[in-house]
């Protein structure tokens, strides 16, 4: 379970999307998990930016920054689509220039891990393209594909899923506190990995194994803003367990949502596009021997535009 937790922090995968302009809000419910069912429409959906920092000790390792949309039909998450921008720390990246002063190889994955992940998940799939995952796609494939769940390429970093409307419901019922502030109702409160495994179906597919031990007790500290509609407008986690006896890992991540009701449809890449994951094991996992330098990996459908 452990292992589990600790690559929640370091996921990665793929995407296509349409989105289209921001309907008119909602009137306001008084009761956020009705607001939230409101949502429920084929063809809508929500916007999502999140931030991820992932720590050793004190010591920052790893983050990445994410956008994108979630779409929803009537019985709630139909799919979603992140583009992922995954960043190091400079103490990381000071150990790997090292290291690639020596092996140049260390510096060719450095920089494909850095590179922008495109993630969409669609029906019971998530699709990946982009960094190293697109270095080991075979000819005439430009997706991975593999099991998921309808929210899988929003979600892994959030651990949280507020979409669904019995852990939302849970999570303003044992709210430790409470406040009114400019940006709307803030709650906070504590939940363990045993508690959101028992409660949440989108935890328990995401980590595939029942937290024991003291990874079960370990707790994951959150705070939420609904907006003037009740509707999820923040999410902040945070939470840590140990990896070894030594070494902790510590993980902190921000989502916000915005523009509810925006217009959205979330298409699966063409089949004849995707190479299963499994196919692709059997072959072995094994990075090209030379890398191209100036090859920076973008979707199908993307004109080359980068994050610098």
């Amino acid at each position: 379970m452990k292992r589990i937790l600790a690559g929640l922090a370091l996921t990665t995968a793929a995407a296509l999307v349409t989105a289209g302009p921001a309907q008119a809000a909602p009137a306001a419910s008084a009761d956020p998990v009705k607001a939230l069912k409101k949502q429920f429409v084929a063809g809508q959906g929500v916007k999502l930016t999140s931030t991820t920092t992932s720590r050793i000790g004190r010591e920052q390792y790893a983050g990445d920054l994410k956008e994108g949309v979630i779409a929803f039909d009537a019985n709630g998450v139909a799919g979603a689509q992140v583009t992922r921008t995954p960043a190091l720390s400079p103490e990381m990246r000071k150990r790997l220039e090292k290291l690639a002063e020596k092996n140049n190889d260390i510096g060719d994955t450095a920089q494909l891990l850095t590179e922008r992940i495109y993630l969409v998940s669609a029906g019971n799939r998530l699709y990946a393209n982009g960094g190293l995952i697109s270095s080991l796609l075979p000819d005439g494939k430009l997706w991975v594909g593999w099991p998921g769940t309808p929210i899988s390429a929003a979600g892994a970093d959030q651990i949280i899923n507020v979409f669904e409307p019995d852990t939302l419901k849970t999570l303003l019922a044992t709210a430790k506190g409470k406040t009114k502030g400019k940006s709307g109702d803030q709650y906070r409160g504590s939940i363990t990995f045993a508690q959101l495994y028992k409660l949440s179906p989108d935890f328990r597919k995401l980590t595939g194994a029942k937290p024991t031990g003291t990874s079960a007790k370990d707790a994951i500290s959150w705070r939420l803003t609904l907006d003037a509609q009740k509707l999820v407008k923040r999410i902040a986690i945070s939470w840590s367990t140990k990896v070894t006896k030594k070494i902790t890992l510590n993980v902190s991540t921000e989502t916000r949502y915005s523009d509810w009701g925006s217009a959205i449809t979330v298409t699966a890449p063409p089949a004849e596009q995707v190479v299963d994951f499994k196919d692709l094991a059997k072959k072995g996992l094994k990075p090209p021997s030379t890398i191209d330098r100036d090859y920076v990996s973008v979707p199908p459908d993307d004109e080359g535009n980068t994050i610098p």
